[in-house]
């Protein structure tokens, strides 16, 4: 399964790499511009073109970059005079952090509600539940981010309005991610809840359950029975989630000034600096299949249904 999957990951990779080549050259605005001031002539025009490579044919430009990209040179920043593989790795791990902690707020606080729900289907609980799942989804990230910083930054001053401070104490670091994390994990809490809670119902109509009641298990019991049965979709939903965290945080990063892929991809396109923001998308892609990987893999273990149709 783990070299099936593997393999499957390079053509998907390689699509990726093309897709976001070809995006590139299509932005509009000459990348050459930003380098130049009025001033310059059409021979210091012609040689910054030359140094950027963009003086040779596409589909030679493509392979240069992704032959580089594979023997681990993602390319030089000449706007920020640094490697594009060392501007990625300081970017990485704080967007790691934040997709992490936002990921791992999002998807217990939405297994949780999801399976009382679930459980307690057509009840109060579950329709305040199915309120909130819908209001998750309805809310754009960004506009709680806002709303979050108005309030409890700007107004209450609980919170900073910014920044990532992680090295000075788990204080300081729960301060700094508190919000960002709210606003990052709300999609992902109304979509595992609303996936646990219909994985619960479904479970809970099998005859497997009517059996296990005829046993004489306890609720206790027989909920951990529906939980191990029902949290094969939550983990493939919660896979996604993890990548779409990871590759879909240019807003709430930008907004909190959080320091991470979000904001330097943001930055980049903004300067027109065309290899770090594929560099940061090859990245991405890499941890989105990497993350799928290790939810198949988690699948297979707790599942034997899984085992059954690999094998």
């Amino acid at each position: 399964m783990i070299l099936r999957r593997t393999a499957l990951a390079v053509p998907t990779l390689f699509g990726v790499s093309i897709v976001v080549f070809l995006l590139m050259q299509v932005l509009p605005g000459d990348p050459v511009a930003s380098f130049m001031t009025e001033d310059s002539t059409d021979a210091e025009r012609q040689a910054m073109r030359a140094e950027l490579g963009l003086d040779r044919s596409l589909p030679v430009r493509y392979l240069d970059w992704l032959t580089s990209a594979f023997q681990g040179d993602l390319g030089y920043s000449l706007q920020r005079r640094r490697e594009v593989l060392d501007l990625l790795t300081q970017a990485i791990g704080n967007t790691l952090v934040l997709a992490l902690a936002s990921a791992v707020f999002g998807i217990v606080a939405g297994v949780a509600i999801g399976f009382v729900a679930g459980v307690r289907r057509g009840s109060v609980v579950d329709r305040v539940v199915s309120v909130i799942s819908l209001s998750g989804l309805s809310i754009p990230s960004f506009f709680l981010a806002i709303v979050l910083l108005a309030v409890f930054s700007g107004g209450l001053k609980w919170f900073p309005s910014g920044g990532a401070v992680l090295d000075e104490g788990i204080g300081t670091a729960l301060r700094h991610l508190t919000l960002p994390v709210l606003a990052g994990s709300l999609v992902t809490m109304a979509i595992t809840a609303r996936v646990t809670r219909a994985s619960v119902v479904d479970v809970y109509s099998s005859d497997f359950i009517e059996t296990l009641r005829a046993k004489g298990l306890s609720s206790t019991q027989i909920n951990r029975h529906v939980m191990r049965n029902a949290i094969s979709p939550v983990l493939t939903t919660s896979g996604v989630q993890i990548g779409a965290l990871l590759g879909g945080s240019v807003l709430v990063e930008t907004i909190f000034r959080w320091p991470g892929m979000g904001m330097l991809v943001f930055n980049a396109i903004s300067s027109r600096d065309l290899l770090v923001v594929q560099g940061a998308t090859l990245v991405i892609a890499l941890c989105f299949v990497l993350i799928n990987l290790a939810v198949d893999l988690a699948q297979a273990a707790i599942d034997p249904r899984v085992r059954a149709g690999v094998a």
